[in-house]
């Protein structure tokens, strides 16, 4: 076996320093820069411009790319990009030319060489290219079609052959596919940061619509806790004060995540603070709010919901559920805890025939109730899509806590670290306890 040693070679060594210069380069405009600048050190020309004729009137052209070749080395050194021609950039002040040399040329389709070189039917390179003789004309081809062109020149009148269009046709097609990637993963990049930031606004808008502080309800301990994942999502937890006294406490779940959800969020929350109904049952106010959101079509979204209305004066809560998780109710004097799994029917906004269940439960000093989203119990360990939190796990972090709110919130957080090893979430997780830590009103009537 013999190896051959090539690093003396001249080319071979300026190619290879090329080829690790343009890899380190994420910015098309600074891979040219970057590629031309060592490329001409062993293929020397005296001048470069460029054409682009996409998306232009036929016969019609932009220059993108004008200068002489001593200048790349010097351009291709300033890395802060604002000294360089940019095309991308300077797209829309480009003029729009038709006609003369380069007309001709791309009017052909075809490659060519130019000996004996006469511009003085070209104005807008007259100046820059008045002492030019020759010139290579290559197509970059883009879904078959010459859309982008290069003008290589010289000042010999017979400086290209026949044997350097061979070569530089390839190679400034293969370069011009590399660039047009580029050009694909930056405007990707920057939509993907667009994305990104009006999530965030929607996430922001999102939590804007939750209260702004928790409710002193008499008698009960309150705690919350409202943790997004990635995405701006549905979850959405809200209180209600009716003028007899009770209260309306609320957990809902848009479908989906993004902007979508965010909307339907958000609408839920219109139509609930803006309920006028003198019946304040939560049966009557999921018909309500149900009857709103079918009328709104919305599309294969639906909205899932817990609403209780607590009575201060009877430590009574009466519930209905449209097709949400079912609380569980820690007892506090056993500190046995089970499902609140009655009163159930569809999610809002799918049908509009739609009577919701009720139901009551009588809550005992030190009686704890938690309400919580699918985000909690569907929450996936090591394990994957077999390996969820579930209904166990939620019990389970009852179990080790007293049944204070603020301790039912802490155990679950705990658990779920415990279960997922992540403090990451691909769902809003959302959970509201409240603890009955009186006795009832009196009723002094």
């Amino acid at each position: 076996m013999t190896i051959v040693h090539v690093g003396e070679n001249k080319t071979i060594s300026v190619l290879v320093d090329a080829m690790r210069a343009v890899s380190r380069e994420t910015d098309p405009n600074r891979v040219l820069y970057a590629f031309a600048s060592r490329l001409w050190k062993i293929r020397p020309i005296d001048a470069f411009v460029s054409i682009s004729t996409r998306g232009l009137a036929k016969g019609t052209y932009k220059i993108t790319r004008r200068f002489r070749a001593q200048d790349v080395i010097a351009l291709s050194g300033t890395g802060d990009g604002k000294s360089e021609q940019d095309p991308w950039r300077d797209w829309a002040s480009l003029p729009t030319l038709r006609g003369g040399f380069i007309g001709e040329i791309i009017a052909e389709g075809e490659p060519r060489i130019v000996h004996d070189l006469d511009l003085s039917s070209e104005p807008e390179l007259r100046e820059l290219l008045s002492d030019m003789g020759s010139c290579l004309a290559i197509p970059l081809y883009d879904e078959g079609e010459p859309i982008n062109w290069t003008f290589q020149f010289r000042s010999d009148p017979d400086g290209f052959t026949i044997n350097d269009l061979e070569q530089l046709l390839l190679t400034a097609n293969l370069f011009g596919n590399a660039t047009r990637n580029l050009v694909a993963l930056k405007q990707v990049r920057e939509l993907h940061r667009q994305l990104e930031k009006q999530a965030e606004e929607v996430a922001r808008v999102q939590q804007m619509l939750l209260p702004k502080r928790i409710p002193k309800i008499p008698g009960l301990e309150i705690a919350t806790s409202y943790l997004t994942s990635q995405h701006a999502g549905g979850d959405y937890y809200d209180f209600f004060e009716f003028q007899d006294g009770r209260w309306g406490i609320l957990i809902a779940d848009v479908s989906g995540h993004g902007a979508g959800a965010a909307t339907v969020m958000a609408m839920l929350h219109a139509i609930l603070h803006g309920y006028e109904g003198r019946e304040t049952s939560a049966a009557a106010i999921l018909r309500y709010a149900n009857q709103r959101l079918v009328a709104a079509a919305l599309e294969s979204m639906f909205v899932t919901a817990f609403l209780g209305v607590y009575d201060p004066a009877t430590a009574v809560l009466e519930y209905s559920r449209s097709g949400h998780n079912p609380p569980l109710l820690k007892r506090g004097n056993s500190g046995r805890v089970r499902l609140l799994d009655g009163a159930s029917t569809f999610p809002l906004g799918i049908f509009g025939d739609y009577e919701p269940p009720s139901e009551r439960v009588q809550l005992d000093p030190k009686d704890t109730i938690v309400l919580y989203t699918d985000g909690i119990t569907e929450a996936f360990g090591p394990g994957g899509v077999s390996d969820m939190f579930g209904l166990d796990g939620l019990r389970a972090s009852l179990n080790e806590c007293s049944g204070a709110p603020e301790c039912v919130v802490d155990s679950v957080h705990a658990a779920l670290y415990r279960h997922t090893g992540s403090r990451d979430r691909d769902d809003d997780q959302t959970i509201v306890a409240f603890q009955l830590v009186g006795a009832a009103e009196k009723d002094e009537s």
